[in-house]
C-alpha cells in the first residue's frame, strides 16, 4: 500500500459512489431552483424599458384598484404575490415600495 488513500472495500465503493450522485443530485436541483426563480427577473430586465414601464404601470393600476384599501383575507395572498412581482421593477420607486411594503411584510424605511 503506498501513502495515499486507503483501498475501499466492494461496498464502502458502493456507498461512496452513491454518496457522491445524492451530492451532485442535490447540487443540480438547486442551481435549477435558483435558475428558475431567477426566470422572472430576467424577462422583466430584458424588456425593452417603455415596454416594461407600460407593462410596471399597468400592473400597478391593478394592484391599487385591487390592494389599495385592505381587499380582505380571500385576496391577500393574490395580493402579497402582486407586490413581489412589482418589486422587481426598476420602475417601482419610493412611492411604489411603500405601497407594496403593506403586503410583502417588509419596512418602508
Amino acid at each position: 500500500m503506498s501513502g495515499g488513500l486507503p483501498e475501499l472495500t466492494p461496498e464502502q465503493s458502493k456507498r461512496v459512489v452513491r454518496a457522491v450522485g445524492a451530492v451532485l443530485a442535490v447540487l443540480l436541483l438547486g442551481a435549477g431552483l435558483f435558475w428558475v426563480l431567477g426566470a422572472e427577473q430576467r424577462a422583466i430586465n430584458a424588456m425593452e424599458p417603455g415596454k416594461r414601464a407600460a407593462v410596471f404601470q399597468q400592473s400597478f393600476a391593478t394592484f391599487e384598484s385591487l390592494c389599495g384599501e385592505y381587499p380582505g383575507e380571500a385576496l391577500l395572498s393574490n395580493c402579497r404575490r402582486q407586490a413581489r412581482f412589482l418589486r422587481r421593477f426598476p420602475e417601482c420607486d419610493v412611492a411604489c415600495r411603500s405601497e407594496v411594503s403593506r403586503y410583502s411584510g417588509e419596512p418602508t424605511r
